[in-house]
């Protein structure tokens, strides 16, 4: 059996070491880091859940401006020229169409509210 366990060894022997003065520390458990993997938008449902994704975080207001004038241009658009179509054929056979069209306009909407609130509190 070797004596290679001695503090004498290894620090000399005027060394001062106490096995009372040795700490050792520990370092915790570290949880891995949750890395959302998201689908493919090539496949049906990950196309729905890339959309549905996408329409939380233009809610959310944390897109960037353009992509929010690009939005109310878009949605706007549709949104105006259904209800023009609406009004020109003056049918009820048009409203499930004014339906679907709101949708988008309201998630819109809550981005831009969402995007002003959050620089009133940036400012105070």
């Amino acid at each position: 059996m070797s004596n290679n366990n001695k503090t004498e060894d290894f620090f000399g022997e005027d060394s001062n070491f106490n096995s009372d003065k040795i700490r050792i520390e520990v370092p915790a458990q570290r949880e891995p880091v949750y890395h959302e993997r998201i689908p493919s938008a090539y496949d049906p449902m990950g196309e729905i859940y890339v959309r549905g994704r996408a329409m939380r975080t233009m809610s959310s207001g944390t897109m960037p401006w353009w992509v929010l004038i690009a939005g109310w241009i878009l949605f706007g658009g549709l949104f105006l020229l259904v209800v023009s179509i609406s009004i020109s054929s003056i049918s009820l056979a048009i409203i499930p169409s004014l339906i679907i069209a709101v949708i988008p306009i309201s998630i819109v909407f809550r981005g831009t509210l969402a995007k002003l609130s959050a620089k009133k509190r940036k400012r105070k």
